[in-house]
């Protein structure tokens, strides 16, 4: 439902494959062999030959960043060759594993440090549910889990396991409801934010002051890829329960139009428009996605 839009997403990218090379050059040179095998069995490898170069890692960086479009092309085209396990083992042991237990050989990386660059606090497959790091019983525990957006499961597609776009910080809730299964909307899509569209249950224009708030339940029109993910995700019964909020926000558009608006501020009572509809809606879209809830439910209804 978000895209992710990440200003820094080269230095993530740097990271994340900076982590995974470490780990790869600490193999050894017969593993590093097989792996390089499997990898030069895909489509875009072959200008590579069939024996590894050893000072050259490039068939790893183009296999590690691969981007969204090569990975669906891998997954539809060429299943059976990412059967390989390397890459799952390692999210597993070291990726995944805790916060103390690491991908490099410095003992640097891991999910929570991803995380942490990331720097974003609600999950991109929902709006709907905060991601967090927090102290509990003394450990420091994440409320988010990294989604492979195609699975990594045995059956499916282990060798992606720590492909950098295939890894979608997600909700656990999210998580939990995907498990295995395939969605066509990835967060690093440019066109997802287009393919869903949430509106209330009333008519256009209809007068508020004679409403309640359950008569605002509010609706999810999803198109393209974001059919499949609304399907498997149950986005359209979550946000049924989130009139509430629908309710207090179309309230509130009513009672200040865009010339009341314009009236106040020409009154001297605020500094200007963005200053009254960020004390009345919150940060404006783009300021408050990622870091707070039902960012995109409040740009559909209110246009903010």
């Amino acid at each position: 439902m978000l895209k992710f839009g990440f200003a820094h997403i080269d230095e993530l990218m740097r990271l994340h494959y900076g982590a995974v090379e470490s780990y790869v050059k600490s193999l050894p040179p017969k593993e590093q062999d097989k792996l390089f095998g499997s990898i030069v069995q895909l489509n875009g490898f072959e200008a590579f030959g069939s024996v590894r170069p050893v000072a050259d890692y490039s068939w790893l960086r183009q296999f590690i960043l691969a981007d969204i479009g090569t990975l669906r092309s891998w997954v539809k085209t060429q299943p059976d060759q990412l059967k390989f396990p390397q890459f799952k083992e390692l999210y597993s042991s070291g990726f995944a594993n805790g916060k103390d237990k690491y991908v490099d050989t410095a003992g640097t990386y891991n999910a929570y440090t991803l995380i942490d660059r990331m720097d974003i606090h609600v999950c991109p497959y929902c709006d709907d549910e905060y991601l967090d790091i927090v102290e509990a019983d003394g450990k420091v525990r994440r409320t988010s889990e990294f989604d492979h957006f195609f699975p990594e499961g045995d059956k499916k597609y282990p060798a992606l396991a720590m492909c950098f776009f295939n890894l979608v910080l997600s909700g656990q809730a999210c998580n939990r409801l995907k498990l295995q299964n395939e969605m066509d909307a990835s967060p690093y899509q440019d066109d997802i934010e287009n393919d869903t569209f949430l509106y209330p249950d009333i008519e256009i224009g209809e007068n508020m002051e004679g409403k309640k708030p359950e008569d605002c339940k509010v609706l999810l029109h999803a198109k393209n890829g974001m059919v499949s993910n609304e399907k498997v995700l149950g986005l359209t019964a979550r946000y049924a329960n989130r009139y509430q909020e629908a309710y207090h926000l179309l309230k509130l558009k009513q009672q200040f139009s865009d010339e009341k608006i314009a009236e106040l501020v020409k009154m001297g009572l605020y500094d200007s428009a963005d200053h009254l509809k960020s004390s009345l809606f919150g940060p404006p879209y783009e300021e408050g996605k990622f870091q707070q809830l039902h960012q995109k439910m409040k740009k559909d209804l209110v246009g903010y």
